[in-house]
């Protein structure tokens, strides 16, 4: 039986204190675990959200005249002819003017014509230089887009292709 000076003893606290810190840093790593779960599934929306807005203002938005799907074959052309691969694309549609689209020094796109800022989704940048490439001859390009966004500290990234046959003459 204990006297008048009931209490613990110095092990029992240190066992206790030592028990307590096991655990909290366990629930610790489990939060910052569970953040960084957090911003890669919100970068994984976010660039399959922007990079899908991007695939249809190229193919159908460009401008007023459409987008590449309303472009000439034969006035198609990728930047950098010696290589078939290029950070810019030449062409025009149907109806309207010639266009260009290329990426600018911040590696965001760029279209000459219309707005200027038409193509920008958020904050979205390019990873690669070679954005535009020819696949075959009967009209055939592939647009890499090879993108990236900051949440955080954190880069995410994200590479998708896109592959259209231009048909019109």
């Amino acid at each position: 039986m204990r006297g008048c000076n009931a209490g613990f003893t110095l092990t029992e606290m240190l066992f206790a204190t030592a028990i307590t810190s096991v655990v909290f840093s366990q629930i610790v790593v489990a939060l910052v675990s569970s953040q960084r779960l957090y911003e890669a599934t919100i970068a994984d929306v976010e660039l399959s959200l922007q990079s899908r807005a991007l695939r249809e203002k190229l193919l159908f938005n460009i401008n007023e005249d459409g987008g590449l799907m309303n472009a000439c074959q034969s006035e198609l052309e990728v930047e950098n002819p010696n290589t078939g691969k290029g950070n810019g694309l030449k062409f025009k549609p149907n109806k309207g003017s010639k266009n260009r689209i290329a990426l600018n020094s911040k590696k965001k796109l760029k279209a000459d014509n219309g707005k200027e800022n038409w193509l920008t989704c958020g904050a979205l940048v390019f990873q690669g230089t070679n954005v535009f490439s020819v696949v075959a001859t009967n009209g055939t390009i592939q647009a890499d887009l090879n993108m990236a966004i900051l949440i955080g500290e954190r880069r995410y990234g994200q590479q998708q292709l896109i592959q259209a046959q231009i048909m019109n003459e």
